[in-house]
């Protein structure tokens, strides 16, 4: 991977943030089209453009790579999540910010992001690599990430039902389509693709909108974030990443899984708290905050590993 390449990116991806950000200011939409595009974005279109990237791939990653990748997967969440763990050790002040610095740790922004980052930088093949954490993701989120905000609430510790949701039943269908490799009508890949081509611009519109209701001068007065998004965002991917180069040697896995490990903070704890009443004032500063430093934090993870 080419820094200056993910650069270029990440600043495409602010232009589309700005887009929204603006659009929200302007009155050309508000919070309300903001939750409507993301119901689109999550049950549509990104589960359109993961079928696309298996339908696209032609078989190019073969099933040995497959269950490497998944281990591999396996080991990056057991890792996240001993460092959610750890972290909070020196930064939370309280209970609620340690579970809530354990979510942000163990829960990056692998789908909003990670899906338009990974596809545009190494393409819709490895994509296939992404499917698996989302399928990971989910789980964890709906089983421990719950448990970590419910223990906030009234509510019970865990939904287990909630792990049967569209990201998991299309990542299986992906993983299942993959092994199987079925011939499928053109006419029916190419619309699943145009469905899926929208995600890019649809998901950080949402983001965009999101950041226009919050005030940014506090966010960017919490000094212990910097310090998190030091630590989690840069020097542990750097150091996943060399870990990852020695144990796969695989450059297109070996780079999916830096991109995602380096994602921002996910969405999701926020809405969880948001649904239970739990205060997510801490969620929503990480969100913003590793989302705007990600513009530089991203290209730092890709040139330190590749020195």
């Amino acid at each position: 991977m080419d820094a200056s390449v993910i650069f270029r990116q990440m600043c495409m991806i602010f232009l589309l943030i700005a887009v929204g950000y603006i659009a929200c200011k302007r009155g050309i939409v508000d919070a309300l089209s903001g939750k409507m595009i993301s119901a689109v974005v999550v049950n549509i279109c990104n589960p359109a453009l993961m079928l696309t990237s298996v339908l696209e791939s032609g078989g190019g990653i073969s099933n040995e790579k497959l269950l490497l990748a998944t281990g591999a997967a396996l080991g990056i969440y057991v890792c996240l999540l001993v460092i959610g763990k750890v972290m909070p050790v020196f930064l939370a002040r309280n209970d609620l910010e340690r579970d809530q610095y354990a979510l942000m740790a163990l829960f990056g922004n692998v789908g909003f992001i990670g899906i338009p980052v990974v596809s545009a930088v190494l393409g819709t093949e490895v994509l296939i690599y992404v499917i698996i954490c989302i399928i990971i993701f989910n789980i964890l989120i709906y089983t421990y990430g719950r448990y970590l905000v419910d223990r906030h609430s009234k509510k019970d510790a865990a939904h287990p039902k909630g792990i049967v949701n569209t990201g998991t039943v299309v990542g299986v269908a992906c993983v299942l389509i993959f092994l199987a490799k079925p011939h499928l009508p053109e006419v029916l890949v190419k619309s699943v693709g145009y469905m899926g081509s929208a995600t890019t611009f649809l998901s950080m519109l949402v983001i965009g909108i999101s950041l226009a209701d919050m005030p940014l001068g506090k966010i960017f007065r919490e000094l212990r974030l910097y310090i998190y998004i030091l630590v989690r965002h840069i020097l542990i991917p750097v150091g996943m990443g060399w870990g990852l180069k020695i144990l796969l040697g695989d450059p297109d896995m070996v780079g999916t899984f830096v991109l995602l490990i380096a994602m921002p903070v996910a969405n999701m704890p926020l809405m969880m708290c948001e649904e239970t009443g739990v205060d997510g004032t801490l969620l929503s500063k990480g969100i913003v905050l590793s989302t705007l430093c990600s513009l530089i934090t991203i290209p730092l993870v890709v040139y330190g590993i590749a020195l």
